[in-house]
């Protein structure tokens, strides 16, 4: 048995402890998230979550200390706690070091598993000096992990709305649908062949109440768990051509990719809802992008290719967004009705440090030509990362190198200066 691993249980008790005897001594308090890139093998039985774990417990252990312990909490989460630490720096050092280690492939059986970690992380004393409050700091903390580039995030003093979080957040979000409070940004989309924007994806942003700016991802999760999900969408939705319209008007002529949450697919007034936000706004229906993801159109296939089905009908372009961590399946893309296959960010992010994923987002974008779909990496930072993917055949590319997401007046303002 590992001296290592405990029960839930025993690990808060042993992180209250450490809590007490600690002085001016850092306490890392780590909630590590473990995605599967591929469930496909976990779905059909063929690849158990006990084997994952198994070999994740093994990962981590060869990178503790003594003192440290951790437990796993249900799921895909392993709640981690590292006691006397010289500063607060040196769990930084520890997330990099775990993520890098659970990010190495490994093999169950014979099938390879490929784990994309993320992991939130609250200190003792900065976060905190009480175990409920760091593991609600840590938890906190996890949600906006999964946004982030590095795949961990450490709670910081400012992050104030961890309150709200747990107590009134939805009440918050639907008063701020309801009022219009929210906004929306555009970070373009940039053509690899003649260096145009030619597109630009929406994306939420915001503000509550109390001041504080709250991360996209935990605005989603909150909508997602509130039953939420389908007003937030269609206010993106409506918000998005509208802000199109007024591109139009100034003389900026791009598309729109609006996000497309699965539980959308289920709603049969859907196509009518689009159209009627298209003739609102007098948006043609060719300049929208619907960006959804992979899985969500393999769940149901045969309902969601009649609902992909009549989207497509009403002229707009359908998009898979995160292609490459979900099913794959030759025998499903031939029959989407889709225009494009958006590539995950994990695979941009990684493509000078692993020849892996080099040929695999080579081949990504040569299954894309030869489906006549077009190609979109995200997550473009450098120009050696837009050189490379020129040099494999992509064919739009979205990231910092270009521009951050921007609010209206500012992408119109950019739009002029780089056109």
């Amino acid at each position: 048995m590992s001296l290592h691993k405990f029960t839930h249980t025993q690990l808060v008790e042993f992180l209250d402890h450490q809590i007490n005897i600690s002085g001016d001594k850092t306490v890392a308090v780590f909630l590590i998230a473990l995605r599967l890139t591929d469930r496909k093998d976990r779905i059909t039985g063929k690849v158990s979550l006990q084997s994952v774990l198994d070999h994740v417990y093994q990962r981590i252990e060869s990178l503790l200390r003594t003192a440290d312990h951790y437990a796993h909490i249900g799921g895909e989460q392993i709640l981690l706690v590292l006691p006397q630490l010289a500063n607060k720096d040196h769990s930084i050092l520890a997330a990099i070091r775990i993520i890098a280690i659970l990010k190495e492939s490994f093999t169950v059986g014979s099938h390879s598993v490929t784990l994309r970690p993320y992991i939130g992380i609250a200190n003792y004393p900065d976060a905190g000096r009480d175990s409920d409050i760091l593991l609600m700091h840590a938890d906190y903390a996890l949600q906006i992990a999964a946004t982030e580039e590095d795949g961990f995030y450490i709670h910081q003093p400012k992050d104030t709305v961890e309150s709200n979080i747990y107590d009134g957040l939805d009440i918050e979000l639907y008063n701020a649908i309801s009022s219009n409070e929210l906004c929306v940004n555009f970070q373009p989309k940039v053509s690899v062949e003649t260096g145009q924007c030619i597109s630009a994806e929406a994306l939420l942003r915001w503000t509550a109440p109390w001041g504080q700016e709250i991360n996209p991802g935990l605005v989603i999760s909150t909508a997602e768990n509130s039953g939420l999900i389908n007003p937030l969408s269609l206010w993106i939705l409506n918000t998005a051509l509208r802000h199109t319209a007024a591109f139009s008007r100034a003389g900026v002529g791009v598309g729109v990719s609006v996000n497309l949450p699965p539980k959308m697919l289920e709603d049969e007034e859907l196509p009518q809802i689009i159209q009627q936000s298209l003739d609102i706004w007098g948006v043609p229906a060719s300049t929208l992008t619907l960006e959804i993801t992979e899985d969500s159109m393999i769940s149901n296939i045969e309902s969601s290719l009649g609902m992909l089905t009549r989207l497509s009908e009403l002229g707009l372009r359908l998009s898979i967004d995160d292609f490459g961590t979900g099913y794959s399946s030759l025998a499903y893309l031939k029959r989407l009705p889709v225009q494009e296959l958006k590539i995950d960010i994990l695979f941009i992010q990684n493509i000078h440090n692993s020849i892996r994923d080099k040929k695999l987002v080579h081949t990504i974008i040569d299954l894309a030509h030869n489906f006549d779909l077009i190609t979109v990496a995200e997550g473009v930072e450098d120009q050696q990362t837009f050189e490379l993917l020129r040099e494999l055949g992509c064919d739009v590319v979205q990231g910092f190198l270009f521009s951050k997401a921007l609010p209206e007046s500012e992408f119109i303002n950019w739009y002029r200066k780089v056109h």
